[in-house]
Parts: structure tokens; C-alpha cells; sequence
């Protein structure tokens, strides 16, 4: 009986191939986000419109935030292939150069544990899902998508961020479509050419930016 039970325990948590939704796509993320950080509580609410091109590797969020019930917006453009970050507020640019994590376009790693195989919906709307356990950035992370395509639903993150920070996201995806309406959209507007003096004030927000995927 009891080799039976580790059998089906062994069968629900396997290791997983990873996968990757479309090459270029764009949909709605929502989430929500809870830190602590000098022993307060912080709750953060967020709406993103996310584009996300894998052949220039670059994501574009357009973000309306809401951190501890102050109203934040902003447009985020990350370029993986030149590791640089452009934030626009309000009119205003700045230039980051960064040192992003290996390019992953919302792709379930290769070392990835299957941990659920069922499916949403029900009748002819039915629709298959996997849910798939693995870390990420320090986080621990349970992701589900869909079966055939890899296209993302719900993703569960929580442990402490890479600077020490406790934190549980809840990221749900909707509206995903194949490819962008505006191609443009993946370009680096004008007024990001150089830098301003907005940069002081995205910098006393840089802790919001940080639940940004």
C-alpha cells in the first residue's frame, strides 16, 4: 500500500519540459502584491497591458498601479538585448541599464515540477491546464497555463525577493492574443533619447517599480 501511495505521489510531481507562450503576443496582467519592509505592511494593486516580443526581446508594461491606496502610472519598455529600462510618467523618461535574468518571455523553465495536470471550463468549453512548481528570482513560484500553447492564466509567487524582501504576488492574465495590434508599441519614444531631471523622482519610487514581472 505503501509503494502505491509514493508511485501516485511521484506521478503528481514530475519534472516538467518547460515551454513558452507565442513568439510575439499582448494581454491584460492583473495582480496583486503584498511586502513588508521595516515592519510594515505594504499592499500594492496593479493593472498592466503587457507586449511582449521574443525575437527583439523586448516587454513593454503599460502600468496602473495602486500602492497602499496611492494611484501610480507609468510605462515600463525593458530591452534584454541592449539591458536597458525606460520608465515614462507623466511625460518624463528615464534610462536605466540593467542586468536582467536570462531572456524568458513568461516561459515555463526546462527544470519546472508538474504538479497538477486538470483543466478549467466544463462541456464543450472545457480547456486543458498544467500547473508547474519552480523558483524564481529567490521566489517560490506556481504557475498554471494552458496546456497546448503555454499560454499563461494564474501565476503564485512567494518567499523573499533577491534584497531580502518578504513578498506574495498574484498575477492573473487575460485578453491574450497572438501578436500586437501596434508594432510601434515595441519602439523607444523620443522623449527617452536623454536623461531629465524626472529620474530623482522615479528613484524615491524605485520600491513600487519592484513588483513589476
Amino acid at each position: 500500500m505503501l509503494r502505491i501511495v509514493l508511485a501516485l505521489v511521484l506521478v503528481s510531481m514530475v519534472m516538467g519540459e518547460g515551454c513558452c507562450p507565442y513568439d510575439v503576443w499582448e494581454g491584460t496582467l492583473g495582480l496583486v502584491t503584498g511586502t513588508e519592509e521595516g515592519g510594515e505592511a505594504h499592499l500594492t494593486l496593479g493593472s498592466l497591458n503587457l507586449h511582449v516580443n521574443s525575437a527583439r526581446k523586448v516587454i513593454v508594461s503599460e502600468v496602473g498601479l495602486e500602492v497602499d491606496q496611492e494611484p501610480f502610472q507609468l510605462k515600463a519598455i525593458q530591452d534584454y538585448n541592449e539591458g536597458t529600462e525606460f520608465k515614462i510618467a507623466d511625460g518624463y523618461c528615464t534610462k536605466k541599464q540593467k542586468q536582467f535574468p536570462t531572456w524568458k518571455s513568461y516561459c515555463i523553465p526546462d527544470d519546472a515540477e508538474v504538479v497538477q495536470n486538470t483543466y478549467i471550463g466544463a462541456g464543450s468549453e472545457k480547456v486543458a491546464v498544467k500547473t508547474y512548481s519552480y523558483k524564481e528570482n529567490g521566489l517560490q513560484v506556481y504557475s498554471t497555463v494552458t496546456a497546448r500553447g503555454c499560454i499563461p492564466i494564474v501565476s503564485v509567487k512567494s518567499g523573499r525577493t533577491l534584497e531580502g524582501v518578504p513578498t506574495v504576488t498574484v498575477e492573473e492574465f487575460s485578453g491574450i492574443t497572438q501578436g500586437v495590434d501596434d508594432p510601434s508599441v515595441f519602439d523607444i519614444p523620443s522623449i527617452c533619447r536623454h536623461e531629465n531631471p524626472f529620474e530623482r523622482f522615479l528613484n524615491l519610487h524605485r520600491w513600487r517599480l519592484s513588483v513589476l514581472p
